[in-house]
C-alpha cells in the first residue's frame, strides 16, 4: 500500500533505497512502536512526508499513516532548519518528534510538524480558497481574504500561548518534584 503523501504527491519518483537495506532491527522496532500490521517502504526522490519518528546511527523511521512507515537515510536529511532541531539531531533526540520531511531530487529538509497548528492552517486555507472563487478579485474578496489573515494570525497566536502555558505549568510542577520527596524524609511521623 502506497502511503497517503505518495499518491498526492505527482512529484515523487523513483524509491530512493530498498527497504531491505534497512537492518531487521529497526524494522522490528517499527513494528513494536506502530504496530505488527504496518508496512514498509523507503522514501522517494520529491516525496514529502509527516508524522511522528524514531532514529537510528544511519536511518530515520517515520509513520506516515495509521499503517505505514517510511524509511529515510539520515545522510540524505538535513537537520539544520532550526537551531532547535539541529541541536536534537546531534544529541540524538529526536525519538517521538513530529517532522515533515520534504525532498528535492534525493536530497530532504526537515522540519517540525505540530499537527494543530497544520489544522488551523489548512482549514484557512480551504476558506480562503472558497472565498476567493467566490468574490475573486474583488475589492470585497480582498477585504474578506484580509480579514481572513488577521483571524488566523490571532487564533495562531492564542494556540502559541496556550501552549506555553502548558509548557510552564510542566515544567513548574517538575521543578517543585525533586523538592517534595526531601519536604516529606524530614516531617516526622504523626501517630
Amino acid at each position: 500500500m502506497e502511503d497517503v503523501m505518495e499518491r498526492t504527491s505527482p512529484r515523487a519518483g523513483k524509491r530512493l533505497h530498498d527497504v531491505a537495506q534497512v537492518p531487521h532491527s529497526m524494522r522490528q522496532e517499527a513494528q513494536a512502536r506502530w504496530g505488527v500490521n504496518v508496512e514498509f517502504s523507503a522514501a522517494r526522490e520529491n516525496g514529502r512526508y509527516t508524522g511522528p519518528v524514531f532514529v537510528s546511527d544511519e536511518h530515520v523511521a517515520q509513520r506516515v499513516g495509521e499503517k505505514s512507515v517510511v524509511f529515510h537515510r539520515r545522510s540524505q536529511i538535513d537537520f539544520a532548519t532550526s537551531e532547535a532541531l539541529q541541536k536534537r539531531h546531534d544529541t540524538n533526540r529526536l525519538n517521538d518528534a513530529n517532522l515533515s520531511i520534504r525532498y528535492e531530487g534525493d536530497m530532504a529538509k526537515s522540519y517540525f510538524h505540530d499537527p494543530q497548528r497544520a489544522v488551523i492552517e489548512e482549514m484557512f486555507g480551504r476558506i480562503k480558497k472558497t472565498a476567493d472563487e467566490r468574490f475573486g478579485d474583488t475589492p470585497q474578496g480582498k477585504t474578506f481574504a484580509s480579514q481572513l489573515d488577521e483571524v488566523k494570525e490571532v487564533m495562531i497566536e492564542r494556540y502559541r500561548e496556550a501552549k506555553n502555558r502548558q509548557f510552564e505549568q510542566r515544567t513548574g510542577q517538575a521543578q517543585q518534584r525533586p523538592t517534595e520527596p526531601q519536604e516529606r524524609q524530614h516531617k516526622p511521623l504523626e501517630r
